[in-house]
């Protein structure tokens, strides 16, 4: 019996969760989650808030620069348990979210890194057996703070090929890229057409908000659409507060859900 109300409870759980992200929704993702930017996280945070923005999707770097252990900032763990318990998720963002050798994987990846993540491509810098390893590292840190990761996005988005058949194997159910999420339960790709703010100067945002712009006919099509804000210079940005209000005008029509959410979809 004990067994049959477990089963008919998950069923209800994943029923109601598909029900819910069935309809038009947005992912909001909060990126760089790290001690150095907990005043700004906390900010964002608190405009979300504003503007109703749960659950929302917090990715976390649990050895920020190599240095910056998670552990060491209660502050931040406090504040990411309050958010899981309002209905937030948690997925790991690499491990320093540093660049750590040459660049590799595809000539697009070793382009958008150059032009985009000159410093943080960190999965695009790494062979197999340390990506591995820093998977692993990663999550372990989350784990010493009590919280489960089974998402994983990395820095800048970018990473070589094999890091789908890697994040199977060592127990992650999807990846989080630019413009889709990857069930690596089911091997298929969710798209997420995207809008946000990347908090790296002038040209760059200006170039994401081309990048945006050229999308917002996928957008309007699309079940679901991703708004991503990185939380470096946010307070002082009209870029940042741009993309908060065209987030306004979204929420008029869509739902906001996480990730983990999409992966309920049916096919």
């Amino acid at each position: 019996m004990v067994g049959d109300l477990t089963i008919g409870g998950r069923l209800m759980k994943t029923a109601t969760r598909a029900t819910r992200a069935s309809g038009p929704s947005v992912v909001v993702s909060v990126h760089d989650v790290a001690p150095a930017h907990l005043a700004e996280i906390r900010s964002l945070l608190s405009q979300l808030d504003e503007l109703n923005v749960r659950p929302r999707s917090l990715l976390v770097i649990p050895f920020a620069q190599g240095q910056d252990d998670i552990r060491h900032c209660p502050e931040l763990v406090d504040l990411l348990h309050q958010e899981i318990q309002r209905g937030s998720e948690v997925i790991l963002h690499g491990y320093t979210h540093r660049r750590v050798e040459a660049w590799r994987g595809s000539p697009l990846t070793r382009a958008r890194a150059a032009l985009f993540a000159r410093q943080v491509a960190e999965f695009a810098s790494t062979a197999w057996p340390e990506q591995r390893a820093r998977l692993l590292a990663g999550r372990a840190l989350l784990q010493d703070i009590g919280i489960e990761v089974s998402g994983f996005c990395p820095p800048g988005w970018l990473s070589t090929p094999e890091l789908p058949e890697l994040l199977r194997e060592t127990g992650f159910r999807y990846l989080v890229a630019m413009s889709w999420v990857q069930d690596l339960e089911h091997g298929r790709r969710i798209p997420t057409p995207w809008l946000g703010y990347i908090g790296a100067g002038r040209l760059h945002e200006e170039l994401v908000r081309i990048g945006a712009a050229l999308l917002s006919p996928w957008r309007q099509r699309s079940r679901a659409i991703s708004v991503f804000l990185h939380p470096q210079g946010a307070s002082q940005s009209p870029a940042c507060a741009r993309v908060l209000l065209e987030l306004a005008r979204l929420l008029r029509d869509r739902r906001p859900v996480t990730y983990d959410e999409l992966l309920d979809w049916p096919s």
